[in-house]
């Protein structure tokens, strides 16, 4: 009994040590995440080790190094940002800096994001998410389970994936306001 209260300790520390923290740099703000719970106030997110998988957006006050910030905001199109880390080291996503409307503008069309860890760069991969597909209702999370680039991680049963499409086919299938009463039912549950 006294060896499980010692190996309790041993194996909590490690389930800690196994999260990596994701830093958010200032103009960057996650939509969603693969394997952890991120609101678009997170500033830092714990993951889990191995592949990652977030929806990121740049986001900046339309003129930055104003007073007055009464003139809105700049958004980017949604990306999905993929990439692998192991280290205990937090690791930083960043966008470019912008100091001025102009800047601002040039970075929502075209975001130049930056992973790093301890200023050493992290590999990753970027895919953006067609704007238009992109609404009110749109549940980013779903859009990382169906972006499976290495198609041998997963092991999907094929009933499942019929299920699947037997539901994306009868979703396409309702009326406007079908589809809105159905959504409205699926955020609430």
């Amino acid at each position: 009994m006294k060896r499980l209260f010692l190996a309790l300790p041993l194996f909590f520390s490690s389930m800690v040590m196994a999260q990596t923290a994701l830093e958010l740099g200032d103009n960057v703000v996650a939509l969603a995440a693969a394997n952890a719970k991120v609101s678009m106030f997170s500033r830092e997110i714990a993951l889990p080790e191995g592949k990652q998988q977030l929806v990121v957006r740049f986001d900046s006050a339309t003129n930055p190094e104003s007073v007055n910030q009464g003139r809105g905001r700049l958004t980017s199109a949604p990306y999905i940002i993929s990439f692998s880390y192991g280290g205990s080291t937090p690791v930083l996503l960043s966008a470019g800096k912008v100091s001025n409307e102009n800047e601002a503008k040039s970075e929502a069309k075209n975001p130049s994001f930056s992973l790093t860890a301890n200023g050493v760069p992290v590999k990753f991969s970027l895919k953006k998410i067609d704007q238009e597909s992109v609404n009110a209702f749109t549940d980013f999370k779903s859009m990382l389970v169906t972006d499976i680039s290495e198609p041998a991680e997963a092991n999907v049963q094929p009933e499942v994936l019929e299920g699947i499409e037997k539901a994306k086919e009868a979703y396409l299938n309702l009326s406007d306001k079908q589809k809105l009463i159905f959504m409205k039912w699926l955020m609430n549950n």
